[in-house]
């Protein structure tokens, strides 16, 4: 018998996000009939809200940021840590450790089922005047996420913060209500920010991560061949993503060249001092969760 499966998620037709759920649905699509909503922001709705929708079954599955998954799961925010990691394939081997295991384990008391970590793309500032130092922060407007941790980081960092949740974040940015924002090439590209702020800085702060999820109780209602199905697609899905990450990086840095915006690295003395100001997050996370040190 054919199930049905509602999917959800917050990005638009060019957002690799979409293109690997798009991938999962080619390769579940026999089994399954899907109901497929892109990009619930377009409907007025808080990309946040896909958490709620998720655990109480209006929606069987969807991905959204890690960082919105840390009010009901703290330890979550050590992918956050500013600074923390060296390179993707040293955030790659967090998530392919136990780790996996201990989010999953988190998330079952929530009704939801870890189904894969998604590459969210290298965080970098964009900015209506170039920041090259902690200094040049000061006096800009930054959204944020709604994270506490994002707004405590970046105030450290200088900025003054807005933390929008991706619907509002999306209207800020065309009434021009900020002057500076954070995130992956990809999301400055498809929400189009090119149009308002015309300096980058490949500052690396974060690696972001979405988790891609399955409410739980749908999900134990299937039968051993259909979660096999859900689960084998999920991986093949994520290695999909993931190389879609890889690849979309070097490709949206020359678009973005040729829109005329000015990408500038800090300099090695500029990025250490953005990353002194980042050793007492490390320092505090660590304190509060010290059974997370096992991990790393």
């Amino acid at each position: 018998m054919i199930k049905e499966i509602l999917i959800a998620g917050y990005q638009g037709s060019n957002s690799v996000h979409t293109k690997s759920i798009q991938h999962f649905i080619d390769n579940i699509s026999n089994e399954y009939n899907v109901n497929y909503v892109m990009d619930i922001t377009i409907n007025n709705e808080k990309a946040s809200s896909l958490i709620d929708k998720t655990i109480n079954q209006s929606i069987d599955i969807s991905y959204l940021l890690s960082s919105y998954y840390e009010s009901i799961i703290p330890e979550i925010k050590i992918l956050d840590l500013p600074y923390f990691f060296n390179s993707r394939n040293e955030a790659y081997d967090l998530l392919k450790s136990d780790f996996f295991y201990f989010i999953d384990n988190k998330l079952s008391n929530f009704n939801l089922k870890l189904l894969g970590f998604w590459d969210n793309g290298i965080r970098h500032f964009s900015s209506q005047k170039m920041i090259e130092k902690p200094h040049d922060c000061v006096g800009q407007i930054l959204r944020t996420t709604p994270s506490p941790l994002h707004i405590e980081i970046f105030k450290s960092f200088g900025f003054t913060t807005n933390p929008l949740d991706v619907r509002d974040f999306k209207i800020a940015i065309k009434e021009n209500t900020i002057n500076a924002q954070e995130n992956p090439l990809t999301n400055y590209w498809n929400f189009e920010i090119y149009n308002y702020q015309k300096f980058i800085t490949l500052s690396s702060h974060m690696f972001g991560f979405c988790l891609f999820v399955i409410n739980k109780d749908y999900f134990e209602t299937l039968n051993l061949k259909q979660k096999e199905k859900i689960l084998d697609c999920s991986v093949k899905s994520t290695e999909f993503q993931r190389n879609l990450a890889l690849k979309e990086d070097a490709m949206l840095m020359k678009k973005i060249k040729d829109q005329g915006i000015k990408i500038v690295t800090p300099e090695i003395k500029n990025l250490n001092k953005f990353k002194k100001k980042s050793q007492v997050f490390h320092k505090n996370y660590f304190k509060d969760y010290p059974h997370m040190k096992k991990y790393i």
